[in-house]
């Protein structure tokens, strides 16, 4: 208990070092916002779970984007903030958040996926790692921010924020004894060789066999998750460059440095190369990413009759992957 005290006591502190230094610069609505909810984050967000009535939306010209209170499967409160708006407005507001954060927190890591039109961040002190669905642990990233484009020209943005002093925020506790190692399998496909094999067969049907059968709001988890990666989904968008529309199965890998994002973007290159038909077109370049301009590598293998495509993504310390479908 005194250490959960010292701790609280310690994050608090340093909170209020950072808003002194970040008041000059954090002058914008938005930025305000997120420097109160981070601020109480600190505290367990006590006076939000007091009162719900104090819960503020992190709403910007254009964007009106609601917020509100919730808990983790593991019990850790989490501010949470959603909206589905017009994706020109969502691009702004993704953008004007990351700065926001950025300034609020300029000792954090944000490891950014943003290969296309999709932008997943996850920010946190250095070294955290990306929690998973069970909830945030010791050691987990507390930020999520990401927006997600829509076939129908909206976007729906996220922000969730974790608490930095739950009670309920303790190591990870250990999970079960390691497996016997599994026998080689005969083609010497491993795991991930497969779950990318099923992902990349399951293009043909539309994914129908690796997603729920009636998924909510276009985006749904993909019950295939591929060895590694942060998150799996499958979800409409529409093609680089054009209107139309396409299904696509979604994979991103935050790794810990940019040379570790290279080994798996090289790995996960060298594996769908094989996995392409004889008659697919492959091709590697350096593009830049819509919203940032930021330089993204690409490998991609596009089909004969182009109505489909695998593409994996690199900038950073993020990897993506992208296989598409479309009429």
């Amino acid at each position: 208990m005194i250490k959960k005290t010292l701790r609280a006591f310690s994050l608090l502190c340093f909170s209020l070092l950072l808003a002194v230094s970040a008041l000059a610069q954090c002058k914008a609505p938005l930025c305000q916002g997120l420097q109160n909810i981070l601020d109480a984050a600190v505290t367990d967000f006590r006076k939000y779970r007091a009162n719900s009535a104090v819960v503020s939306a992190l709403s910007t010209e254009g964007a009106k984007v609601p917020c509100q209170m919730s808990t983790w499967a593991n019990n850790v409160p989490m501010y949470i903030c959603y909206a589905q708006i017009a994706y020109p407005s969502a691009e702004s507001w993704y953008a004007n958040a990351l700065d926001s954060l950025r300034i609020l927190q300029p000792s954090w890591q944000f490891k950014i996926d943003s290969p296309v039109a999709d932008h997943f961040v996850d920010a946190g002190p250095p070294d955290c790692s990306v929690p998973a669905t069970d909830g945030p642990y010791v050691g987990h990233c507390p930020v999520h921010l990401q927006i997600t484009k829509q076939t129908d020209g909206t976007a729906k943005v996220y922000l969730w924020v974790s608490s930095l002093s739950s009670f309920y925020l303790v190591n990870r506790p250990p999970g079960p004894p390691p497996k016997a190692a599994a026998a080689p399998i005969a083609t010497g496909c491993d795991e991930l060789c497969l779950g990318l094999k099923k992902a990349f067969e399951a293009r043909a049907s539309g994914f129908e066999g690796i997603r729920p059968a009636n998924p909510s709001g276009g985006v749904s988890d993909a019950t295939i998750k591929l060895t590694g990666a942060a998150e799996c989904a499958i979800n409409t968008a529409l093609r680089l460059h054009s209107n139309e529309p396409v299904l696509q199965y979604v994979c991103y890998w935050p790794e810990s440095s940019a040379s570790a994002a290279d080994t798996r973007f090289r790995d996960l290159a060298a594996r769908l190369q094989v996995l392409a038909p004889s008659n697919w077109a492959i091709r590697q370049d350096d593009q830049a990413e819509e919203l940032t301009g930021v330089k993204v590598k690409a490998w991609c293998a596009v089909a004969a009759d182009n109505k489909q495509e695998m593409c994996i993504y690199t900038s950073g310390e993020s990897v993506g992957l992208h296989i598409q479908t479309w009429k």
